[in-house]
């Protein structure tokens, strides 16, 4: 569902993700409320014959080999215990647990792709970031080393700015711009060389556009040039 929500056909980008999760938090509301309130009630478990239940097995299952795995690096010699509780971990399903992690993930990240971002946004973001994904940790989720990344992300902001100057969106769009240019399946440099022509015509088109708007209105051609990123 989610998937559909973000975009129409084709892959999901990050970007599109980025946007979804501004306004997940309100659709998420409206699916699980009950009388204005998340109810504290697990969600309901996927039918076994379906994709999705073998999905969420696969997930707890690698959880559960994680956590062992981790466990015998700081005890080689744990009590059975200790296995017994790994072996019947499963995922928190609690409908209103979930709902608070989204919403303070959906904070931290509406906070850190700001335009403009102050140090102490900064700080309060990847705070919001770190309790969120910590809390989904404990819940059991399976969680990919993207996760992990995202908490060593405050000394990049404090030395690069705001993300919106950095991010790599602009550069995936460009490259997918670049590589639906037909090329008629020819390789060895004719691959290359269709596309860069492609991509200077564009460019070429642009700036003759931005131009000869100038030249009739009179305005700057750089003011042209940055609306027509906006």
């Amino acid at each position: 569902m989610i998937s559909k929500m973000s975009h129409g056909s084709g892959s999901v980008k990050a970007d599109q993700w980025r946007s979804q999760i501004s306004v997940l938090f309100l659709a998420l509301f409206v699916a699980w409320q009950v009388d204005g309130v998340i109810p504290d009630i697990d969600a309901p478990a996927s039918a076994s014959n379906t994709k999705i239940a073998a999905a969420q097995a696969a997930s707890e299952k690698l959880v559960r080999a994680r956590m062992l795995e981790n466990l015998m690096t700081q005890n080689p010699n744990p009590s059975e215990e200790d296995l017994d509780r790994i072996k019947s971990a499963k995922m928190d399903r609690s409908l209103r647990r979930h709902y608070d992690v989204v919403l303070e993930f959906s904070a931290a990240i509406c906070i850190l792709s700001s335009q403009e971002i102050s140090p102490n946004e900064v700080k309060r973001g990847c705070a919001a970031l770190s309790r969120s994904v910590q809390s989904w940790a404990r819940m059991g989720c399976h969680l990919t080393p993207y996760f992990h990344f995202a908490m060593h992300m405050e000394p990049q902001f404090l030395q690069f700015g705001p993300a919106y100057g950095w991010w790599a969106f602009p550069y995936e769009c460009n490259n997918g711009f670049l590589g639906r240019f037909n090329h008629n399946g020819h390789s060895g440099g004719e691959l290359e060389g269709t596309m860069m022509r492609g991509w200077w015509k564009t460019i070429f088109i642009q700036d003759l556009v931005c131009q000869m708007i100038s030249t009739c209105l009179a305005v700057p051609v750089d003011l042209f040039y940055i609306r027509l990123h906006i």
